[in-house]
């Protein structure tokens, strides 16, 4: 019974991980052989962390192509996370999340569609210009009323372009006004 269950979570962490990926974006990029990942860490003058990150190494035809993934995190210099990523096995961004100098979480998205218009891995490489992005953002304010963060404005954007319904809320939650782009 145990192994059952282990080879249904492995299939469902394998879907899930890739569930953001077009099936287009997952074809341009099978060819791709994972090399290497290594843990790359960077510092502060003052000697606490700034960013931390994983190299992931792949090769193509020969060619070794590097690329951060995994989780990224960015630090202020007093050692209080700025900002928190997660990015796939190609370098996209999957999550993000920013904070303030206290620790309140200000800004996050997530990606729900990751998809490219490359016509083959060559082209992948090249530049960024035919990738495409659907995300959903949240912001959030601090009310200086209730001495606290509150969701602030949420909706999706596709290519960094507002899509959709985009809410913006009072600090008690409800509604302030919402707009179709």
């Amino acid at each position: 019974m145990k192994s059952i269950l282990t080879v249904i979570v492995l299939i469902l962490i394998g879907h899930f991980s890739n569930a953001q990926h077009t099936t287009r974006f997952l074809e341009i990029v099978k060819d791709l052989e994972y090399v290497s990942c290594k843990i790359d860490t960077t510092y502060y003058k003052n000697g606490k962390v700034w960013w931390t990150t994983c190299w992931t190494t792949y090769e193509y035809n020969s060619e070794n192509y590097s690329t951060r993934t995994g989780r990224m995190v960015q630090y202020y210099k007093s050692g209080q996370i700025a900002n928190e990523y997660c990015l796939d096995n190609y370098g996209n961004i999957k999550s993000m999340k920013g904070f303030d100098r206290k620790g309140n979480k200000t800004v996050e998205y997530v990606i729900i569609e990751i998809d490219t218009n490359a016509k083959s891995l060559n082209e992948f490489f090249k530049s960024q210009d035919h990738m495409n992005f659907k995300t959903y953002n949240t912001i959030y304010k601090c009310s200086n009323k209730l001495g606290t963060y509150y969701l602030y404005k949420e909706g999706q954007r596709v290519n960094d372009k507002k899509k959709g319904v985009w809410k913006t809320y009072y600090e008690k939650g409800e509604i302030k006004k919402e707009k179709v782009y």
